[in-house]
């Protein structure tokens, strides 16, 4: 019969009474040893199921190990083993846990070959499982497919459907790995692994947001589970997804409800916290002001109180436009709980709101030199100073929209980079980052007006490139940067003299999309490297670093112009 693979050792009892049984120092000696094989890798599958999809930790590793040298002193010195078969498979299963499959499959056919018909279920299952794990996904779901249509019972087909589900999610077909899931959890008897299989269905549906199959899979962890914490968690899912389906009242029904109950008492902050966005939701927000410093005084050191001080900190912005506050609340986040899922989106509003700080600042020095102006009439402002502008003016206008949620007071900065900085190599971003708030705001007409001006007047910009993915209506029929890379890619291995035409045309043409600054450090490099044609290298690394200073290339390209410098002014000493 097929065996879970998720073995689980035989009671201490039971060892008991064969030890009893036995008055062989020989027999004791084996069952011993096959005892703590069988410990140690419960102790292993523990740990592997507690870190499932993460990488097997070592002391794992180290465990399974043992139950195969055990397994195998067992096999080799008691060849009359009664339970010869199972220390076998548990070899064959330690092998397939430490990725050792070759030594996993020849235990397989070992095992096969001494105990045939016996062991078929068993051989076929963890036969397909090596497939799987080896890259032939459909022949291993095949494989377990067609187990089912031999005489085994629920429970062995419910183990056959749990290793498909566990494919299936391992090839990132959520769907189809929840309806398997769905399958065993249906023909499965112990009520602890039902439980178990629908939390795991109900966890995978609410992260995909299929809210209806999560919050019946809930609904059986909550009458199945023997886990008090699954059972909790299991209800407050349920009354998030009743927030989450727009059923506000249900929700604030149910967690009233449950705050009153003492069976729930380890979840009351988190309960608390729905209420809150409950609130929140509902625009409610001096109740959920008020709730929420409640949460700090009855719940501190947790994880409630952490995820309260963050929201505190998202209001002290969108409410008060206290940057100050807003720093303070994301500093307690830590201080509550260090493990806080809080804590690194708390440390990057502290970053974003100290960066804010700065171009502040600097935007208020630039603004005071526009007021001054010289015997001449002339703005105090070189070039480099307006483009340096224009980038303080930008990252105000991205944190204010796109960070802080206040994008009028963006659009008011991006109207000031179009105004004052014309010809600043930000100007074309800016008027695309105007058109995506526009379209937020509903303001199509307008919109549609400076997407029309990017791709007209800055067709080799990515910002058209993407205007003309997005709506094709943009178009100019004019061959992008993009398609003529793409172009002199293909003709690379074919006709190099040709591409090397075909990067230097987008050169010449675009001095300003990321897509020319890699033509021209792909010119750059072959002349330095494949031809070894300093003075051309030099030419395009130095193309690079005037057009593109900022860019990923630029660095290269700035060591390799020092280099070969460095190498013509030698050459030329040595002459």
């Amino acid at each position: 019969m097929l065996k879970n693979y998720n073995y689980r050792p035989t009671s201490v009892f039971i060892y008991f009474c064969l030890f009893v049984s036995f008055s062989c120092t020989g027999l004791k000696g084996y069952f011993n040893t096959f005892y703590n094989a069988e410990q140690y890798f419960d102790k292993a599958e523990k740990i592997r199921l507690q870190n499932r999809g993460d990488k097997l930790p070592k002391t794992a590793f180290d465990h399974y190990e043992k139950v195969i040298e055990k397994s195998e002193y067992v096999i080799d010195t008691y060849p009359e083993f009664k339970f010869r078969k199972k220390a076998q498979l548990l070899i064959a299963q330690s092998h397939f846990y430490r990725n050792e499959y070759d030594e996993a499959s020849a235990m397989l056919l070992s095992m096969s070959e001494e105990f045939g018909d016996q062991v078929t279920l068993e051989y076929s299952f963890w036969s397909a499982m090596i497939k799987w794990r080896e890259g032939k996904v459909q022949a291993a779901i095949n494989l377990l497919s067609s187990l089912n249509n031999a005489k085994i019972n629920n429970n062995e087909k419910a183990k056959i459907y749990m290793a498909i589900a566990e494919i299936y999610f391992d090839e990132k077909m959520e769907s189809e790995s929840m309806d398997y899931l769905e399958k065993a959890a249906e023909i499965i008897k112990d009520p602890v692994e039902k439980g178990q299989i629908y939390y795991r269905i109900a966890d995978l549906s609410f992260e995909n947001k299929v809210y209806d199959r999560a919050l019946a899979s809930y609904q059986q962890v909550i009458k199945n589970s023997q886990s008090k914490k699954q059972v909790q968690e299991a209800n407050l899912r349920s009354v998030q997804i009743y927030r989450l389906n727009g059923d506000l009242d249900k929700a604030t029904k149910t967690i009233k409800g449950m705050l009153l109950d003492d069976v729930f008492k380890p979840i009351f902050g988190s309960l608390e916290l729905e209420l809150v966005k409950l609130y929140d939701q509902q625009k409610m927000f001096t109740e959920a002001n008020n709730r929420l410093e409640s949460i700090l005084q009855d719940y501190p050191k947790t994880k409630a109180s952490a995820e309260a001080y963050y929201i505190l900190g998202n209001y002290a912005i969108s409410q008060e436009w206290d940057l100050l506050g807003a720093s303070e609340h994301f500093g307690m986040v830590s201080r509550e709980f260090s493990k806080s899922m809080y804590v690194k989106p708390a440390l990057l509003r502290v970053k974003e709101i100290t960066s804010y700080d700065n171009l502040i600042a600097q935007y208020d020095a630039y603004m005071d030199r526009l007021l001054v102006v010289d015997t001449l009439g002339v703005p105090s402002l070189t070039i480099k100073d307006k483009n340096d502008f224009a980038t303080v003016i930008y990252g105000l206008a991205e944190l204010e929209s796109f960070h802080f949620s206040r994008i009028d007071s963006g659009i008011v900065y991006l109207n000031q980079l179009i105004e004052l900085t014309p010809n600043s190599p930000l100007y074309p971003k800016a008027l695309y980052a105007k058109a995506i708030i526009l379209d937020e705001k509903g303001d199509y007409k307008e919109s549609k007006a400076l997407k029309t001006q990017i791709v007209t007047n800055y067709s080799q910009t990515d910002f058209a490139l993407a205007l003309i993915n997005a709506d094709s209506t943009y178009s100019k029929g004019e061959s992008s940067s993009d398609l003529k890379l793409i172009q002199a890619e293909k003709k690379w291995t074919k006709d190099p003299i040709i591409a090397m035409d075909n990067y230097r045309e987008i050169v010449n043409s675009d001095t300003v999309s990321a897509t020319s600054a890699k033509a021209a450090y792909f010119l750059a490099y072959q002349y330095d490297r494949l031809w070894v044609k300093p003075d051309s290298a030099l030419k395009y690394y130095g193309w690079i670093m005037k057009y593109h200073s900022s860019s990923d290339q630029a660095l290269p390209s700035s060591k390799r112009i020092t280099f070969l410098n460095q190498v013509l002014s030698d050459t030329s000493s040595a002459q």
